[in-house]
């Protein structure tokens, strides 16, 4: 009898999964995507009010260096 409990209780909490299983699934893609985006906002703030023109200068020609380098 208590198998058969446990039974139900399980397959009842496997379909209350799989019927949330999309509201679980947006939820972490918002929070990964607002996540990216506040990082995204802090090194913008970071590259343009805390480096001096000339690191942002050197940093850009780093970067493009990089870039052309994979090609």
């Amino acid at each position: 009898m208590q198998k058969i409990l446990f039974g139900i209780v399980i397959i009842i909490a496997i379909i209350g999964l799989v019927l949330n299983l999309d509201l679980v699934l947006f939820g972490i893609f918002k929070s990964i995507i607002m996540l990216i985006v506040m990082i995204a906002v802090i090194y913008l703030i970071y590259f343009f009010f805390f480096l001096t023109p000339d690191q942002r200068n050197y940093k850009l020609r780093v970067w493009k260096n990089r870039y052309r380098r994979r090609r």
